[in-house]
């Protein structure tokens, strides 16, 4: 790293001395920010990597921070992607330097990463998902006075989408489109932000029996490996539901990934989409934005999440910061 730190000096024009004030962001750096920048593009350019070793054993701060995805299926939604993207590029532009890596199902494991990222120099970790022994990491990362925050995570510090409102908006539309006998299509997991929406809409019902009434287990319990196996369960829970009671005029689906395989199902059965059956999902993919019929969908703030995650990251304290999440009702 020597040698590029020399060529990085060379090109900017500047003194190794400060070239290395600049990217180990001493507290005698003077520099203008536009010299900075400078500096920093070129490293970026050059493939430069930082030595944490003497920034560790001095007890500087490295400005560095890991996102960690709960498993490998978070990384194949499209609105995760989208996140993931934009917190790379906020965090440059920050001047952080950023780990990416994906969590497994064994909590030993993952204790285990997390040591490993320490030792690396990560101060902040940012979660996607739902780890498996979310407590048992967040108290280490405590101990090990770091900081996290979580994203739809079980952390005491988390900002997390409003799910429940956008339930209850498309619950709402149902019924003013006088289609009142829908379901929700649910995994096995509680799902309170859905579970709250409905509740909301039926005040003088309680929740046990809206959802004894309204609720399909769809058999999914997280558990994915493939992006096309959210439609499989999609389509088979509706086929079974329909079989049950082909009078239902509405579906609302935990994403619209389980939405894509309902609609196939629907459509070989006849069903008017938008018509005979309104269908609703969650996350607004590609898939659902171009596709011929209308389906309605909610789609994420996803400037504003990342905005939330960066904020809180370096952050104490329990916090629970709610995103709203903007419906998009297609008739």
């Amino acid at each position: 790293m020597a040698g590029t730190l020399k060529i990085i000096a060379e090109r900017a024009g500047l003194s190794q001395s400060t070239v290395s004030q600049i990217l180990n962001r001493r507290s005698n750096d003077f520099s203008s920010e536009k010299t900075r920048q400078r500096v920093f593009r070129l490293a970026h350019e050059l493939g430069y990597k930082q030595q944490f070793g003497h920034k560790l054993l001095r007890g500087d701060k490295t400005q560095t921070v890991a996102i960690l995805l709960s498993q490998h299926r978070v990384s194949l939604e499209e609105h995760i992607q989208a996140l993931i993207l934009r917190l790379l590029d906020q965090l440059e532009s920050r001047d952080y330097a950023a780990y990416l890596v994906t969590l497994s199902p064994s909590e030993e494991k993952n204790l285990e990463t997390i040591g490993e990222l320490i030792g690396r120099g990560v101060e902040s970790f940012i979660f996607l998902g739902y780890p498996v022994g979310a407590a048992a990491l967040e108290k280490y990362i405590s101990e090990a006075d770091r900081t996290l925050i979580g994203y739809g995570s079980g952390f005491s510090r988390k900002i997390i989408a409003d799910v429940s409102s956008a339930t209850a908006e498309m619950i709402r539309f149902f019924l003013a489109q006088e289609h009142r006998n829908f379901r929700l299509f649910l995994g096995e997991r509680t799902d309170p932000g859905r579970v709250n929406g409905l509740c909301k809409v039926f005040p003088e019902l309680t929740c046990e029996q809206l959802l004894d009434k309204y609720r399909i287990h769809m058999g999914y319990q997280g558990k994915i490996h493939d992006i096309d196996e959210p439609a499989r369960f999609g389509y088979q829970a509706t086929k079974q539901a329909f079989e049950r009671d082909p009078s239902i005029d509405a579906c609302l689906y935990l994403s619209d990934y389980f939405a894509v395989g309902a609609l196939r199902y629907l459509m070989e059965t006849g069903r008017q989409i938008g018509k005979d059956v309104l269908v609703a999902g969650f996350n607004n993919i590609h898939a659902i934005r171009n596709f011929p019929l209308p389906v309605t969908s909610a789609e994420h703030d996803i400037p504003r999440i990342a905005e939330a995650l960066i904020e809180e990251m370096t952050r104490n304290g329990p916090v629970e910061r709610l995103i709203p999440i903007r419906t998009v009702i297609r008739k």
